[in-house]
């Protein structure tokens, strides 16, 4: 699945600029951010021909921006559930269009969102990629992780 990495990217930005009107590019740096300050995870099953996840990690203040937009907010606060929702809505725009690139049939869960302080670990499941993207200054994560085959 090479290619996959060029498709996340192309959807995650056509995603980001069409529906919350920002700039986004894959970060220089590569994979995963080091410091690990994602307080934000979302996460989609694909299940059929594949199986598998796409899973998304934001740190707060761009999450509560995503949601401000989302929401219209205009400075007013942002609640966690807007967060939440907001972010859920982009988890579940971003794997719909993965799970287009995946053999059929294939269907998508229903996103999941958590507000935490710890990493999101999907068991029984192994990357296949993760793509590091930077928005305003802050990175945010996409990766495609695969169920592992039990032998």
């Amino acid at each position: 699945m090479q290619f996959i990495e060029k498709e996340i990217c192309e959807y995650t930005e056509s995603i980001w600029k069409s529906i919350l009107s920002l700039d986004v590019k894959p970060a220089q740096n590569g994979c995963g951010d080091s410091n690990n300050n994602y307080a934000v995870a979302g996460c989609i099953q694909i299940t059929g021909a594949w199986n598998g996840s796409v899973t998304m990690h934001y740190p707060m203040p761009l999450a509560k921006q995503v949601a401000s937009i989302m929401f219209d907010l205009h400075g007013e606060p942002v609640e966690n559930e807007q967060i939440q929702d907001a972010l859920g809505e982009l988890t579940n725009m971003t794997g719909g269009n993965i799970k287009s690139l995946l053999p059929e049939p294939c269907f998508l869960s229903l996103p999941a969102v958590a507000l935490t302080d710890r990493a999101l670990r999907i068991p029984g499941s192994e990357l296949v990629t993760q793509v590091t993207f930077k928005c305003n200054g802050e990175n945010f994560l996409v990766s495609l992780l695969k169920k592992v085959e039990e032998k």
